[in-house]
């Protein structure tokens, strides 16, 4: 085992006493003059700081650890290990477990003694209030310098550029324009939508060369910079929680303005004339039980779909509900929106024939096939054979139907294993061998019992195995309580030709209701350019359509 000498620095312009080849040049002289050791390796993190354990150097030294590689770990100092309690205790907690000593040589003790290990602990916790007490003077002068309009350091916005020479942000000829035009589109437009499609359709990205969205043009609308005024410590972190109003810096007139600050003023007084809108509480809200197929269906492309408005009344008294992709905004998926007027039918369809597969009987996926699809809905579709062929299965073999409706009329018998015979010759020689063994101790030492009662089980337990696995049985995952009623309203509003109704389906039943069917039975439905590709259940089955 080797001894694990470590080295950190958290920047390159350390003092002399903190450099990395003075850390180095004590620790190898320590080794070789008081442990009388040679056998040491270095590990050295450059520029990292000792607030936590994500350090290269010092991951693969714990790693070495934990393979039994090192005895001892030595520093020159405690806080260039860690300067955090919590690390240092789970940290020390591994070095016990491993049994490795650790040595801290301007501390002067190793915790092979037990005054050595209570000092540690002692001086950690003064390394950590050091820490903390840094990081308050440290925030104590950014806070005055915001409070002095000096600029802390951060991302330059879109916009603007960093001048070198005065130490400040300027203004980026090559994107002000731009900036100018942005507040000038939403000033008269009022729609973040349609700005973020002009900048991304004519090729105009955001300062990281990325493509717009409403939230990051929304967020560079309402930056107070662009009004040349600075805004300092107003969230926990880049996206965090924002902070209490009293906590946040605010200067005036820091900069000069890249837009008016008249047109700034009016552009945030829409924004802000929305977010009331939206926020109201007089806000009438539609709920998602009015929409059938709210949170169940995905694009194509594979983004999710929402609800996107209600659709003209039918003369039948249906009011449809119309789908969009939830990417059509950002991407501008060109697959169309989806209508309840083709998707009910053919859904619903498909289950209810789906629930009759019990009734018939079918000796190959081609008679399966021609049932599922004889309906009109379901003209030029056709199922994939790998969806069949688990569909024909439980068709077959299961005891009960795929949305686990209970026992068949006339369960189908299932084909006995091979390996049935033998299995039930092991478990009467077993019992035969406990008889002889308990009531007549002539018959077997207790050993030769022990012995032969061990191969058996063992021979049960291969075959067992052996006959699990010949068998093809899908078994179906459990499914939420499908609501009944409706179910059974599903299944009397069927025509003499098997066929359903959705007109007459719904007013029987209100459309909440029949959306909770369908979240009891589905997990997601695939619409790809207004034709349904994919169904699949709650319990597994997967149908794939083409």
């Amino acid at each position: 085992m080797k001894i694990a000498l470590y080295a950190r620095v958290s920047t390159g312009y350390q003092v002399d006493k903190d450099s990395l080849p003075f850390q180095q040049k004590e620790m190898k002289a320590y080794c070789e003059h008081i442990l009388h050791r040679t056998d040491f390796e270095l590990y050295e993190d450059a520029g990292r700081s000792g607030k936590n354990t994500d350090r290269p150097a010092f991951q693969r030294m714990m790693q070495d650890i934990r393979d039994g590689e090192i005895s001892h770990v030595v520093v020159y100092k405690i806080d260039r290990i860690s300067r955090n309690l919590v690390d240092f205790s789970l940290m020390y907690d591994e070095f016990k477990k491993y049994r490795v000593v650790f040595i801290s040589l301007n501390e002067q003790f190793d915790t092979s003694t037990a005054l050595g290990e209570a000092v540690l602990k002692i001086i950690l916790v003064f390394a950590e209030l050091e820490r903390k007490m840094t990081s308050e003077r440290v925030k104590a002068v950014m806070i005055g310098r915001a409070t002095s309009g000096k600029w802390n350091g951060a991302r330059m916005p879109y916009g603007w550029r960093w001048n070198d020479e005065t130490g400040m942000p300027e203004h980026d000829p090559a994107e002000s324009k731009a900036a100018n035009l942005i507040y000038s589109m939403y000033a008269e437009t009022k729609s973040t939508t349609q700005v973020m499609r002009y900048l991304n359709e004519n090729g105009i990205p955001t300062k990281r060369g990325g493509r717009w969205t409403t939230k990051t043009l929304c967020d560079y609308l309402k930056n107070p910079m662009n009004r040349g005024d600075y805004r300092y410590n107003y969230r926990e972190a880049a996206h965090g929680t924002r902070k209490p109003d009293e906590e946040v810096i605010y200067t005036s007139g820091v900069f000069e303005p890249l837009v008016p600050v008249d047109l700034w003023d009016e552009v945030n007084a829409i924004i802000d004339l929305h977010a009331e809108m939206n926020n109201s509480k007089n806000r009438q809200h539609i709920s998602r039980y009015d929409h059938l197929f709210a949170t169940l269906l995905r694009c194509g492309c594979g983004a999710g779909i929402h609800i996107l408005k209600f659709d003209k009344p039918r003369a039948n008294g249906l009011r449809p509900t119309l789908y969009r992709c939830a990417e059509l905004v950002h991407t501008q998926c060109k697959r169309g929106a989806s209508s309840d007027v083709w998707l009910a039918p053919f859904v619903f369809n498909f289950i209810y024939r789906v629930i009759l597969m019990d009734s018939f009987s079918f000796e190959d996926v081609e008679g399966l096939r021609v049932m599922l699809l004889d309906a009109p809905e379901f003209k030029d579709y056709d199922i994939a054979d790998e969806s069949l062929i688990v569909l024909l299965d439980i068709a077959q073999n299961s005891a009960t139907n795929i949305f686990m409706l209970g026992n068949k009329k006339a369960p189908k018998s299932k084909k006995t294993s091979k390996y049935h015979d033998d299995i039930e010759k092991c478990k009467r020689a077993l019992q035969r061998l406990d008889k002889a063994y308990l009531y007549d101790d002539s018959v077997y030492s207790e050993a030769e019992y022990t012995k032969m009662r061990s191969e058996l089980t063992e021979r049960l337990t291969d075959l067992k195995n052996k006959a699990a696995s010949e068998s093809k049985s899908i078994v179906l995952n459990p499914a939420p309580e499908i609501p009944k009623a409706t179910l059974m309203a599903l299944i009397s509003s069927a025509d003499e030709n098997g066929h359903i109704d959705f007109a007459s389906l719904a007013s029987t039943c209100k459309i909440k209701e029949l959306h909770e069917l369908l979240k009891s039975m589905i997990d997601k439905i695939v619409v790809d350019n207004k034709r349904v590709t994919e169904i699949k259940f709650l319990n597994g089955i997967d149908v794939l359509f083409s």
